[in-house]
This record gives C-alpha cells, structure tokens and sequence, in this order.
C-alpha cells in the first residue's frame, strides 16, 4: 500500500447501515419502475446500474421485499450489509479498494463494491458482516499506526 493510500485509509471511518438491502437483477425493461421505487427508498442505502443486459437496483430490505418488482426479478440476492467508507475520494486516486478487498478475500468474506461519486460502498451478507468489520477496522488501525513510528 503507498503513502497516500495509507493515509486514506487512516483517515477513513467505517459505517454500516442500519438496514439490511437486497441486490437485484431486472429486465432492461423494468427501468422505469426501478427508478420510482429507488425514489421511494427515503435516506436508506439504494443504487441503480443500468447495462446492456440489466438493471440492477439495491435496495433497503423494507422496500424491497414489499416492491412488485420483485416479481420481475431474475434474479435476488440478500439481506446484504451495505459498509461505506466515510471519506470522500477523488476520482483520480488508484487502489483505494485494493487493501480492503484483500484483507476481506483473506478473511473469507464475498463483497459486492458499489461506487459513488464521492465515496465508496461495499454490500456484504449480512452473516459476514462481523467478519467484515473486524477486517476493516483493524485495516484503519493499522493504517493509522504505519509510519506513526520515530522518523528514520
């Protein structure tokens, strides 16, 4: 990990949202609908991909598993844990995720990252979710004490 990353890492703080989501895959077609219920989401953790060959929405488990979408889901994942890493990132900045993703394959763990435009989120099942915060807060404490040592 160089310098910078470090420092990110250092400086980063971890939060789990309260509520459990679910990560879906819709027809292209269902595009539209997802966008209205992602507008029904309130302050909960959503996200929206749009692709070739899918639609994919994140969405808080209360609305999820309420929504007629769910019928048109090809294919549904959950209840996930959705981590954001407080800290907002420059979209220049390369291997900010690195060290998290491979403390968490290490750990056992599966992640789903989901980027924004300021920060960035992983989703990951809620049974690993205590796994995954032991991995990721000793990652900041280490990251915090790397270099806190007497000058060369």
């Amino acid at each position: 990990m160089n310098d910078r990353i470090r420092e990110l890492w250092a400086r980063a703080r971890l939060r789990v949202w309260p509520e459990p989501c679910y990560l879906a895959s819709l027809p292209v077609g269902a595009l539209a609908a997802a966008g209205e219920w992602l507008g029904g989401c309130g302050r909960g953790f959503a996200a929206l991909v749009v692709e070739r060959d899918e639609v994919s929405v994140t969405l808080p488990e209360s609305v999820w598993l309420g929504s007629p979408l769910r019928r048109q889901a090809l294919a549904e994942a959950g209840p996930l844990r959705a981590l954001t890493f407080d800290l907002d990132l420059d979209l220049e900045l390369v291997g900010f995720l690195a060290p998290v993703a491979e403390r968490l394959a290490a750990a056992g763990v599966s992640i789903v990252p989901q980027c924004a435009y300021l920060k960035d989120h992983l989703l990951v099942r809620e049974e690993q979710l205590a796994a995954a915060v032991r991995a990721i807060e000793e990652l900041i404490r280490e990251a915090g004490t790397d270099g806190a040592g007497p000058p060369g």
